[in-house]
């Protein structure tokens, strides 16, 4: 089972693909890259961990009509660790970014809502939970 840290406030923890074929991204990455991508112990919903060296770096899940009627197509989401969503969140807007999802609880793996910086790149931020 991969080993998982709470990294520290501003690094770059965590990378999500969310894909239309999940079958053939997991094949694909497999391939490639030698992925170990195994179902999620955090998350009742079908989401698959990469790991890397035993190492927990980022998921995968499928975008199915959860997404609504005009889903995004599939995409690499980057997640920023903060110490805390809602502060972060408010200083997203006060420095000229905006949030496309307010933050919200993500079960068992801890606080999240998606941002937009100033120039339209976007983001996540996550506030992990402390650990079971």
């Amino acid at each position: 089972m991969a080993e998982f840290q709470i990294p520290k406030h501003g690094t770059v923890c965590w990378r999500e693909l969310a894909t239309r074929h999940l079958d053939k991204s997991v094949e694909f990455y497999r391939e490639l890259l030698g992925w170990d991508l195994v179902q999620s112990k955090v998350t009742q919903m079908p989401y698959l961990e990469i790991n890397v060296s035993n190492q927990a770096v980022g998921g995968m899940m499928q975008i199915d009509e959860s997404w609504g009627e005009n889903p995004p197509p599939s995409h690499w989401s980057a997640y920023i660790a903060v110490e805390n969503a809602d502060e972060t969140a408010r200083k997203i807007r006060e420095n000229g970014g905006s949030l496309r999802c307010e933050p919200f609880d993500a079960p068992g793996v801890g606080r999240i809502a998606l941002a937009s910086d100033p120039c339209g790149a976007n983001f996540a931020i996550i506030q992990f939970a402390a650990p079971a």
